[in-house]
């Protein structure tokens, strides 16, 4: 059997995060400022390869209700190789009914 590779050290250790953002399948999400074209209830997304450390995106969902766009941002940390989950509820609270 061969000897196990060496440890990684901190520059050779690189690795993708994970964002799974969940919302209304006809909202617009936008990933630091770049809208994405995914229409699902689950959007999964997939970072480039990350150094060590931790690394903040920020997400923003508009959606269109009652002629009104309505807007929600999340700032999420990520950190390479790690899986981080982003939900957008969009309250339907605030909708009168009449």
């Amino acid at each position: 059997m061969p000897p196990p590779p060496p440890p990684a050290t901190k520059t050779e250790a690189q690795a993708p995060a994970t964002i799974i953002v969940t919302l209304p399948a006809d909202a617009r999400l936008i990933v630091d400022g770049n809208a994405t074209t995914s229409t699902s209830t689950r959007r999964v997304l997939v970072t480039p390869a990350l150094a060590q450390g931790e690394y903040v995106y920020s997400l923003r969902a508009e959606i269109v209700r009652n002629g009104q766009t309505v807007a929600e941002t999340q700032n999420v940390t990520v950190r390479p190789g790690q899986t981080s989950e982003v939900p957008f509820s969009f309250a339907t609270e605030s909708v009168a009914s009449r």
